[in-house]
């Protein structure tokens, strides 16, 4: 009977630690914005999420870059940046940064919340200060910081819209402004498609 219970806590265990494991990797796991000690200025860089959600079931994470925007050139450095990294885990996470900026904002064309930032075909994007579109994805993340500090944001929808607008600008016909929501939303879309 004794070998039984300890079986069954032997297993509870594991699975416990697996579980640990696997949302600690998630958690470390994909790229992140730091200020690079020797430049000041961001850099993006990649933790080794295996070694660091390991290491955190031992004792404390151990973070190891894995891969730097500043790389190869200044491959070999001292990885000073991962102090960031274990102060701010969360944080430091470009997914992180990017959801919280746009949960600050609205979309410049219609004015709704932009609530996700992923899981949908169709992801916002950013209105640059010269009027282009970007997807946020497409930015590289150690630019991210200072193409943020001036973009608008732009919802999914209207970045959808007004992207098939710029492709297809033969195949808009323009009605003039349409009051939304007992208002008019500046720079906002009235073409019909």
């Amino acid at each position: 009977m004794a070998t039984g219970n300890a079986l069954v806590v032997a297993t509870v265990m594991v699975v416990f630690l697996l579980v640990a494991f696997i949302a600690l990797y998630f958690r470390y796991r994909g790229k992140r914005i730091v200020m690079c000690p020797e430049t000041e200025a961001p850099v993006a860089l990649e933790i080794n999420a295996p070694l660091a959600a390991g290491m955190w079931i031992v004792s404390e994470p151990r973070y190891l870059v894995t891969a730097c925007s500043r790389w190869p050139e200044r491959a070999g450095c001292d990885q000073a940046c991962t102090l960031q990294v274990d102060a701010a885990p969360d944080t430091t996470r470009v997914h992180n940064i990017v959801a919280k900026w746009y949960a600050e904002r609205t979309c410049v064309y219609c004015a709704n919340a932009i609530r996700e930032i992923s899981g949908s075909a169709i992801a916002p994007a950013l209105r640059l200060t010269n009027g282009e579109l970007r997807e946020w994805s497409d930015v590289p993340a150690e630019d991210l910081p200072r193409i943020l500090a001036s973009a608008a944001a732009v919802c999914a929808r209207c970045e959808l819209t007004e992207d098939f607008r710029r492709r297809f600008l033969d195949r808009v016909i323009e009605r003039p402004a349409m009051a939304m929501r007992h208002r008019v939303v500046a720079d906002a879309s009235h073409a019909v498609y």
